[in-house]
C-alpha cells in the first residue's frame, strides 16, 4: 500500500498444524509475560519495542484441502527483509512456542531463531488486496504527532489559566516538544479460553485421530 514515498506492507502465511498441536501453549505465549522469554515482556510489549508492526493476528482455520492450519497476518512499516530481521529478535524459544506447533518447523536446541523465521517466510501466501487507513504515516510518526498534540493541549491550558510568566511557559513547551515521545502502549486482544472452544478442541477429530462424541 503506497501513499507517495510511504509504504505499508502486509505479510500473510499459513502452516499446517501438528496433530498434537498445543494451542493453549501458543496462546499463553502471546498473552502472558510468564510464558514469554524473558518474562519481563509479552508479545505485544516486545512488538511495540520493534516499532514496525501495526497489527498482527493469529487464527486457526480448517478445510478439506489443508486440515487444521495456523494462519498469521500482520501489517508493518519498512520492507519484508527488515521485518523478518526484527522478527528474529523475538528469540528462538518464543517463536518455537508458536510455530513449533506446525508441521515442518525447526525445533529443538539446534534450531535457531533465524531457522524458524525462514520457515515462517516459506509459508507466505499472496495478499491480493488490503486496506490501511494511513499508509502515508508510520507508527513513529503517528505516535510523535499524538505526543505533540497532548503537549500542545497542556500548553494551551497553562496559558489559559493566565498565571505565571508567558515566556517561561513558551520555553517549557518548546523544551517538552524536543523530548522523545513515549511509545503508545499496544493493545492485545487475547481470548484466554481458546482451549475450551470448538475450533481448537475438535482438531483431533478433524485429523481423524478420534471420533466425535
Amino acid at each position: 500500500m503506497k501513499d507517495g514515498e510511504r509504504e505499508v506492507h502486509e505479510f500473510m502465511g499459513m502452516w499446517p498444524l501438528k496433530p498434537e498441536a498445543d494451542l493453549v501453549k501458543l496462546t499463553n505465549t502471546l498473552a502472558y509475560n510468564e510464558f514469554w522469554t524473558p518474562p519481563v515482556l509479552n508479545f505485544a510489549e516486545a512488538t511495540t519495542l520493534l516499532g514496525l508492526i501495526r497489527a498482527a493476528r493469529w487464527f486457526v482455520g480448517t478445510s478439506t484441502e489443508f486440515g487444521p492450519t495456523l494462519y498469521f497476518i500482520s501489517q508493518f512499516d519498512s520492507n519484508l527483509d527488515k521485518y523478518f530481521d526484527d522478527f528474529v529478535l523475538n528469540g528462538r524459544e518464543n517463536l518455537e512456542c508458536i510455530w513449533g506447533q506446525c508441521i515442518g518447523c525447526p525445533t529443538g536446541p539446534q534450531a535457531t531463531a533465524h531457522d524458524i523465521v525462514q520457515y515462517i517466510a516459506r509459508g507466505q501466501i499472496k495478499t491480493l488486496a488490503c486496506y490501511d487507513a494511513f499508509p502515508g504515516l508510520s507508527n513513529s510518526q503517528i505516535e510523535k504527532q499524538a505526543d505533540w498534540y497532548a503537549k500542545t493541549q497542556k500548553f494551551q491550558r497553562a496559558v489559559a489559566q493566565g498565571d505565571g510568566n508567558l515566556e517561561d511557559k513558551v520555553n517549557a513547551f518548546l523544551g517538552e516538544l524536543a523530548q522523545p515521545f513515549d511509545h503508545v502502549r499496544s493493545a492485545a486482544a487475547i481470548d484466554t479460553d481458546v482451549g475450551n472452544q470448538p475450533q481448537f478442541t475438535d482438531v483431533p477429530e478433524r485429523l481423524g485421530l478420534k471420533k466425535a462424541a
